[in-house]
């Protein structure tokens, strides 16, 4: 038996700094079958919720299987090489603007 809906939950998660919208906390409440039967929405439910939004999509998000889990790490493994590759040549670029300032 829930204490607090999904509006309630999100009109708080708002509150609290949290870029969210009923539906999205549906699916955390339906996901995460947290049951609150004492109190209404918390500080530690906030929490709860930030957590499992930024892990959902990502190779960390609870249910998946393996083969997605490699997946997405293969994704995001790729897009931090490209990252690497932009920064260091950044980093080539500004050393020498620091040659030339300094001849």
């Amino acid at each position: 038996m829930w204490r607090f809906t999904a509006k309630e939950a999100t009109e708080f998660f708002r509150s609290s700094g949290a870029d969210c919208d009923e539906k999205l906390v549906q699916e955390w409440m339906n996901d995460t079958n947290r049951m609150h039967i004492d109190y209404g929405v918390r500080k530690d439910d906030f929490i709860h919720f930030d957590i499992w939004k930024r892990q959902k999509g990502t190779a960390h998000e609870d249910g998946i299987s393996d083969r997605i889990k490699i997946a997405r790490l293969c994704v995001e493994i790729n897009g931090l090489k490209k990252e690497i590759s932009v920064l260091t040549k950044e980093r080539n670029d500004l050393k020498d603007k620091l040659e030339v300032m300094t001849s």
